[in-house]
């Protein structure tokens, strides 16, 4: 629906792009801000702890989240010997992508709320379709990065407190992980089903009928 649209109106493209930029170095920002808060500092000497996007895009995970709605960025380094806190610290690395993207959902759903009250515009508003598409890819990158496979953030949060003898398949599990992902992204349709899930809870929550508008 949202690729029919942004062929069918090219202006869209730009309000798109935008959207996602914000999206992701938000992703991106808030690992390499929690790592450094707990005692690493490798995303900051690799220039990661930026808001500038440009460090941050990943080509193929943008076309991807462009043409089948979700995608990813460049992964964060991450030191995960330097960190403290042990497994939690860990996992509050690996979380605070995803968390960051849920709070933003949530931020601009608000938001959205506010223009519609405070305002006449309608749906076809270029401003209402911005807060939309940052909803929805928001919610979007939250739920993919849910998954618990590799490289995707879902892996390292089950890693952080995952018994001992998950270690015997995590190897098979990195080298083929990426082969997993895009089996599950092309050959199912679990992924796209689950956004939209999330995204009725959101518009049930708000009385906004977020899936009328994208």
């Amino acid at each position: 629906m949202i690729l029919f649209q942004l062929f069918s109106n090219p202006g869209l493209v730009i309000v798109w792009l935008s959207a996602l930029i914000v999206a992701i170095t938000a992703h991106e920002f808030s690992h390499g801000l929690a790592a450094r808060f707990l005692g690493d500092d490798t995303a900051e000497r690799a220039g990661r702890l930026t808001l500038n996007p440009l460090a941050h895009l990943d080509l193929l995970g943008s076309v991807m989240l462009l043409l089948v709605g979700f995608g990813w960025a460049k992964p964060v380094p991450i030191n995960p010997a330097s960190l403290q806190k042990g497994k939690l610290g860990r996992f509050l690395v690996s979380f605070a992508g995803i968390g960051a993207n849920l709070l933003l959902a949530i931020i601009f759903i608000l938001l959205l709320k506010l223009v519609f009250l405070g305002t006449g515009f309608g749906a076809e508003n270029y401003l209402i379709k911005f807060l939309v598409f940052l909803i929805y890819i928001n919610v979007a990158l939250f739920v993919f990065n849910l998954f618990p496979i590799a490289p995707l953030d879902g892996y390292r949060i089950f890693e952080s407190f995952a018994p001992i003898a998950f270690r015997r398949v995590a190897p098979f599990l990195e080298q083929w992980g990426f082969l997993i992902l895009i089996a599950v992204v092309f050959l199912t349709d679990i992924i796209g089903s689950l956004i939209v899930f999330v995204i009725r809870i959101f518009s049930v929550l708000s009385g906004i009928n977020l899936l009328g508008l994208i």
